[in-house]
């Protein structure tokens, strides 16, 4: 089955987008009385934007202070060059680290809950200090997360020609997977290819 779609997100998937971010748990009825869709057509809409991977899944906001979890600390680590991928994933290792920010001058930040035995662990045994230049431990007094949703373009690519979907696209429903295609020439090769490995298998 062959599907149109604009790639740009409109104001009422923005909405629902808001509405999911503040609370994931909300009804689709719910959802609906707010941006005037009935319950089907919002979860609709959710389907399309979790085919599209706009929403990748749904979570849940923790109170940290309400858990003995330890410390709410930043780490940073100035890298030395050629070692930013291994601490980056030493540290998405460590389930007491929640956030990892790595930048292009070799800095990494990472964002934990520890006490200090965890901390000292952590540098003993977890990470190389033949990687480290040098790092600083810093305890975290207030933080705020307040993730926003703008009407934007979504950067998908066409799985044939791999360029950025400009306008309308055509969605490709193939064995209960969807395949995104920019245009009706990329599609005929996609289904030429996909019916060419289908009779080989």
């Amino acid at each position: 089955m062959d599907v149109e779609y604009m790639v740009e997100l409109d104001e009422t998937d923005t909405e629902i987008l808001r509405l999911l971010m503040d609370d994931a748990r909300r009804s689709y009825t719910d959802i609906g009385e707010q941006v005037g869709l009935s319950a089907p057509s919002v979860s609709n809409r959710i389907t399309q934007l979790k085919d599209l991977g706009v929403i990748d899944g749904f979570t849940v906001n923790i109170d940290r202070s309400m858990l003995a979890t330890g410390d709410d600390i930043l780490i940073e680590i100035e890298a030395k060059p050629g070692a930013e991928e291994g601490i980056v994933e030493s540290l998405s290792n460590v389930d007491a680290v929640e956030c990892i920010l790595q930048t292009i001058d070799l800095q990494i930040s990472a964002h934990a809950y520890m006490n200090d035995r965890e901390i000292k662990q952590l540098f003993d045994e977890t990470l190389d200090d033949q990687d480290i230049q040098s790092y600083e431990i810093r305890k975290v007094a207030n933080s705020v997360w307040k993730p926003q949703i703008h009407r934007s373009d979504l950067a998908i690519e066409c799985i044939e020609c791999g360029k950025p979907i400009q306008g309308d696209g055509i969605t490709v429903e193939t064995d209960e997977q969807h395949y995104y295609l920019c245009c009706s020439s990329c599609e005929s090769l996609f289904r030429e290819r996909y019916d060419e490995l289908k009779s080989g298998v």
